[in-house]
């Protein structure tokens, strides 16, 4: 494909297209930018030598020159302008990178002589989206019945029960038990014995553990072999065949307020039972639209998202991953947990936390250049007022520095763009036009 040359006069620029979202980019400054890099080379130069007879930043530049050597003034020189020319040039151009230059071929950098040097970078690939306004996804509508809603009034009496230690009986379904609990694999320890409280729900622990304390009273010991979930925080024991040793050591009743009317006055939602019920089913309705309505507009942006197809460029990937370890960090310190801890509790490496982000990353990534597209199709525009609203929102009262403040206006007017763009999808979706 023949280069692009810019209209602008500043800097002779032409872009090439490359495989894999990149372009290269060809650059030449005048000599005029070469001798003003030179002469601020010296300066700077100039206030890190001794001279006799010369203050430092005092002496002429020719003296300077001879102390240091041409090669030491021509790399200081080069290494301030290159980076200015560069941004220069993708502005010129109107190339937006999405990365540093993954090549940089500089060209001799000579007094009197212009300055030519070729970039590699990558930039946004092309989203071509398609007939996307024939894209229909069906809505499904969560219906609140009456065991639904006797099933939550169970959850506001669990609530409010009240835990009474027994004594008299073994542990059943439903007690919280206080245990000492070990854990062995293969007959060798994984985890010290220590005294937990432990619901025998089977919903709520794992089934196996309920199961071995099912039955026993306070002082008898057992030992239950259990197989360990997936998901299950140590990775090297996820899916593992493991055998607790469990003494009991306290068994505690829950103890049921009646479904009656006294439950709406304990709860503070009505006087009767029939206003308890009448505001947890408003609750449950509510609950139901809004997880509906997030549900629906992930199913249509996955919609949208995977009826386009292209490369995700690996510098997004990485940038999004990098992104998402330092939200995960910053979680983590203030839990007060570092990220180094983390690792080691969960017994996972910095290389397979990236390794299980990378895919969920890549369709992020991909999703936002969708919306990006869809938003530019459609035309959808921030108005400036929004953003200021949302930068307020954001900022929380906090004073910006005009830095940060500039920071979170281009934050918040892309996520509100991305915003305008789901919701028009969602339309889209729905056959609304």
């Amino acid at each position: 494909m023949a280069s692009v040359p810019s209209s602008a006069a500043e800097l002779s620029v032409s872009v090439e297209p490359q495989p894999g979202s990149q372009v290269e980019l060809a650059v030449e400054a005048p000599a005029s930018e070469v001798d003003t890099a030179v002469q601020q080379a010296l300066r700077r130069l100039s206030g890190q030598v001794r001279l006799p007879g010369f203050r430092p930043g005092k002496a002429p530049a020719v003296l300077v020159e001879r102390a240091v050597g041409w090669d030491a003034v021509r790399r200081e020189a080069a290494d301030k302008l290159i980076p200015t020319l560069y941004l220069r040039a993708l502005a010129q151009a109107g190339v937006e990178a999405v990365g540093d230059p993954e090549e940089l071929e500089v060209g001799d950098f000579e007094r009197g002589k212009p300055i030519t040097f070729k970039a590699r970078v990558t930039v946004k690939p092309e989203v071509e989206l398609g007939d996307y306004s024939t894209i229909r996804v069906d809505e499904e509508i969560t219906e609140i019945d009456e065991e639904k809603l006797d099933a939550a009034l169970e959850e506001v009496r669990r609530g409010h029960a009240e835990l009474v230690e027994v004594t008299d009986r073994p542990a059943q379904a439903g007690d919280v038990v206080t245990a000492t609990l070990g854990m062995s694999r293969d007959g060798v320890r994984v985890a010290e014995p220590e005294e937990r409280d432990v619901e025998l729900d089977r919903d709520r622990v794992l089934p196996g553990l309920v199961e071995g304390i099912l039955g026993l009273s306070i002082g008898e010991s057992s030992s239950s072999e259990v197989v360990l979930p997936d998901d299950y925080s140590a990775e090297e024991l996820r899916g593992a065949t493991v055998v607790f040793d469990i003494t009991v050591n306290r068994i505690k009743e829950r103890r049921l307020p009646p479904l009656d009317d006294s439950l709406a006055v304990l709860d503070e939602h009505g006087e009767t039972l029939d206003e308890l019920r009448a505001h947890y089913q408003q609750v449950l309705t509510e609950t139901a639209e809004r997880l509906d309505r997030e549900r629906y507009e992930g199913a249509v942006l996955t919609a949208f998202r995977d009826s386009v197809s292209f490369d995700v460029p690996e510098v997004m990937i990485e940038r999004e991953i990098d992104r998402q370890l330092r939200d995960t960090e910053a979680r983590l310190a203030q839990a007060g947990m570092r990220f180094d801890r983390y690792l080691e509790y969960t017994g996972q490496t910095l290389e397979q936390i990236r390794g299980e982000a990378r895919e969920p990353a890549t369709m992020r990534v991909k999703l936002e250049l969708v919306l990006e597209a869809l938003a530019a199709a459609e035309g959808i525009e921030v108005d400036h007022s929004q953003v200021d609203r949302e930068v307020d929102r954001l900022a929380a009262g906090r004073t910006l520095s005009h830095e940060d403040r500039h920071r979170l206006e281009h934050a918040a007017e892309r996520d509100l763009r991305f915003r305008g763009a789901a919701g028009r999808a969602v339309e889209i979706a729905r056959g609304e036009g």
